[in-house]
């Protein structure tokens, strides 16, 4: 297919669709759930490990899910895809207002998964890939920073709403949002200009795009990197709500905190995109390694004094990775068959994110504090920083050879 300028700016109606998508669905299933934490422990009367198996679940889920879409992509409509992802999220919701046992909650964020699933990475680069010739980081890092608004706006939202209300009758008036934002979101991502028929917004990587040169070795190192990033980065996230309110801060501080984190990300998102067209993805996607690292040790120093910088820099930090590393495994598997192995690193990501987020609930129920689980997440941000530097060394040796 041959893109132009009109294509690329009809993409950015798109963009904007992906983006208000994924600030709903992630920002509430990510950021905004945990903040019930709490009341769950103390209505189920469960552990912190038991609980945090829930996000386990929900991301092998959202893995599987990812690899699945893959491979629909293929025959389904990616459009239709999100739209299905709404109407589930907006019945699980409701569902979840309901439930009496963590067996039920486990069960529904399998679900949870599936919704998550269906405007997450694999989509977004498809889409992105099939509408942009030119700036793909750039409108992918926008398109990702749903996650981020989201983040930053659901936290402090729902604890102010628990205030007024129990857990139960927040999800359920939670539940009708996918459904408003639903329309809108339809006409914003809706089939290209000139396609035949509903099959023609199907979309896969062109047969004629060049592949990127790949080897066994650069593949191994960016399972490494890809899989130390999102244990370590994820174990904090998805603790940090209740982390931070263990070393002193209020739950609205606590909030505050979370919303520090993914506004910067926001940000960080935004800008990544911008300065990897400019200075190139590998070389900033190391730098945002660096950054995570810094907000990742802070933090586990477990001092409210060191909480804010912290979190300032894991903001940073986790928001180029996350978006970084979605641009380089679609660089690195460009081809016919880009829907399928993105899926199979999206599941990659998920047992990373999965055991990060489980063994650090895990950890604090064994030692009462976050501050072992945190020194591991540390050493695998090393161990995935020191994995990219090789992984750029070896892609740049192949694209060499490939020239001669």
């Amino acid at each position: 297919m041959t893109m132009n300028s009109g294509t690329d700016r009809r993409g950015w109606t798109l963009v904007c669709g992906l983006l208000l998508v994924m600030t709903i669905c992630h920002g509430t299933i990510s950021s905004g759930l945990p903040t019930l934490d709490k009341a769950l422990l103390a209505d189920l009367g469960i552990s912190r490990g038991d609980l945090k198996l829930r996000e386990t679940i929900f991301l092998m889920s959202s893995g599987l899910a990812g690899l699945g879409i893959g491979i629909l992509t293929r025959h389904i409509a990616p459009r239709r895809i999100v739209i299905a992802g709404l109407l589930l999220m907006s019945a699980t919701l409701y569902a979840y207002s309901k439930a009496a046992t963590i067996g039920q909650i486990y069960a529904l964020y399998v679900l949870f998964g599936l919704c998550f699933a269906s405007s997450h990475v694999v989509i977004i680069v498809l889409l992105i890939r099939e509408r942009f010739e030119t700036r793909r980081a750039f409108a992918t890092s926008v398109a990702l920073s749903g996650t981020s608004i989201g983040a930053s706006l659901f936290p402090p939202l729902m604890v102010l709403a628990q205030e007024h209300m129990d857990w139960r009758h927040l999800l359920a008036s939670l539940s009708i949002v996918p459904l408003l934002i639903l329309p809108v979101a339809a006409f914003l991502i809706r089939p290209p200009r000139g396609a035949a028929d509903p099959t023609a917004e199907v979309l896969v990587a062109p047969v004629s795009m060049a592949s990127t040169p790949r080897s066994r070795l650069g593949v191994i190192l960016l399972i490494v990197a890809t899989f130390g990033t999102f244990f370590g980065s994820t174990a904090f996230l998805l603790n940090l709500f209740l982390h931070l309110q263990d070393i002193g801060l209020s739950p609205r501080t606590a909030a505050a905190g979370m919303t520090v984190v993914f506004t910067l990300g926001l940000v960080g998102k935004v800008a990544v995109g911008a300065a990897a067209e400019r200075w190139g993805v590998q070389t900033v996607w190391s730098t945002q390694h660096v950054l995570l690292l810094g907000g990742a040790i802070l933090l586990t120093i477990s001092k409210p004094a060191f909480a804010w910088p912290g979190l300032v820099l894991l903001g940073l930090g986790w928001a180029g990775c996350y978006v970084l590393t979605q641009v380089v495994i679609a660089d690195f598997f460009a081809g016919p068959k880009l829907g399928q192995l993105t899926g199979w690193f999206i599941v990659l990501e998920a047992i990373g994110s999965g055991s990060g987020v489980w063994l650090a609930g895990v950890f604090y129920d064994h030692f009462g504090s976050y501050k072992p689980a945190f020194m591991l997440c540390c050493a695998l941000i090393v161990v995935a920083l020191v994995a990219g530097l090789f992984f750029r060394r070896e892609a740049m040796a192949l694209k060499r050879a490939a020239l001669v």
